[in-house]
């Protein structure tokens, strides 16, 4: 069971490592500094931001939680479109320093 927990703890693990990534290459996007990024992930993550600002979605915000949910998986789903520039990203990111 324990190795179970540890492949959990290792998942949250990096998707908050990706989500920071994500973070880091959209700063790093808008000041210029980078854009090697594909127009794939460009539309992605676009769209996952307007279906999560939309009021209108799968299940309703207004839903407590539940509402929440579709919002949270278009997200990861985006995060994993964006794998391969994330790591583009991340590999040009420990380079430069």
């Amino acid at each position: 069971m324990q190795g179970n927990n540890l492949l959990k703890i290792g998942l949250w693990r990096r998707l908050l490592e990706d989500f920071r990534l994500l973070g880091a290459l959209i700063k790093d996007y808008w000041k210029g500094e980078y854009r090697d990024v594909s127009l794939v992930s460009i539309v992605v993550f676009v769209l996952a931001i307007v279906y999560v600002l939309n009021p209108i979605d799968i299940l309703s915000d207004f839903i407590p939680f539940l509402g929440q949910i579709d919002d949270a998986v278009i997200l990861l789903f985006c995060v994993y479109l964006m794998e391969k520039d994330l790591k583009k990203y991340h590999d040009w990111k420990n380079n430069r320093s």
